[in-house]
């Protein structure tokens, strides 16, 4: 047990971390219809990634971290360029061709890079087993500051989000608010690819998200119990990584599909949908 505790303690923490902000944003992403959109902004920040390792750098430096930032912003202007108000083409199919593009580019570019393959992998699964302190520290500072932006800016955000006409006929810049909401959500993706891999960063803004609007109607319980299912699909992953040899952020993202399935099933069963 002791064993445990001290490799999986820094591990366990940062997922946590990392649930608090995705679940924030993934009510956003949920109410915009927008669901790869983070998968998206997370294949953009590994294209990111690749260049810099094409360049010379190292995985979790300053300067991969910069150039991956980058190439993210790039991504969040394109993703808020692509919301018109008649909106021919859904948003979604904008999106999802941006994911496939830049996964292949990101494929193209390692393939230039020695170590290719196993840095492919790396970037899906992460390396949230070997996450140091110094890591968790620096992760949890930068989303403390993004929590008190999407706090102090909740209105606009929200307004846009859940009712996006009327927001309009209010008079709300929602050009101005998109990139906004789209440049934090790309910070945190950018933050976050490195340590949990595109998988589990996309697991971690939908799934919870999912479960507590199936489950709850207000917002202020649907927080709270995505970040209680979070923090349980967290811990029960990172101990069964730990009994079965598994690599952490894949056995995380098994976790969640788990738990969705059987909430998905015990309602369906009472027949209830909402508290």
């Amino acid at each position: 047990m002791s064993g445990f505790l001290e490799m999986m303690i820094l591990p366990a923490v940062m997922a946590i971390v990392l649930v608090a902000m995705h679940s924030h944003l993934g009510f956003h992403v949920v109410k915009r219809g927008v669901i790869f959109v983070d998968i998206a902004l997370a294949q953009v920040a590994a294209f990111g990634v690749a260049i810099s390792l094409l360049l010379g750098g190292e995985p979790g430096s300053g300067s991969t971290y910069a150039i991956a930032l980058g190439s993210t912003f790039l991504g969040a202007l394109l993703i808020s360029s692509t919301r018109t108000r008649k909106q021919r083409v859904p948003q979604e199919a904008y999106i999802g061709v941006i994911y496939v593009v830049f996964s292949a580019a990101m494929i193209l570019v390692l393939t230039q890079v020695a170590h290719g393959g196993e840095l492919v992998s790396h970037l899906l699964v992460g390396s949230l087993l070997w996450v140091s302190g110094a890591t968790l520290l620096k992760t949890t500072l930068l989303y403390g500051f993004l929590g008190v932006l999407l706090w102090l800016w909740r209105g606009p955000l929200r307004r846009i989000s859940t009712d996006p006409e009327g927001a309009r006929k209010e008079g709300l810049n929602m050009r101005k608010w998109d990139i906004v909401f789209y440049m934090i959500l790309g910070t945190v993706v950018t933050s976050s690819v490195q340590i949990a891999g595109v998988l589990l960063v996309f697991t971690l803004l939908v799934v919870p998200t999912v479960m507590g609007m199936r489950l709850f109607s207000g917002l202020g319980k649907q927080m709270l119990y995505t970040l209680a299912v979070g923090t349980l699909a967290v811990l029960v992953g990172s101990a069964g990584s730990y009994v079965l040899d598994l690599p952490t952020g894949a056995a995380i993202v098994c976790t969640f599909g788990m738990l969705l399935g059987i909430q998905v099933l015990v309602q369906a069963l009472i027949g209830r949908e909402s508290l």
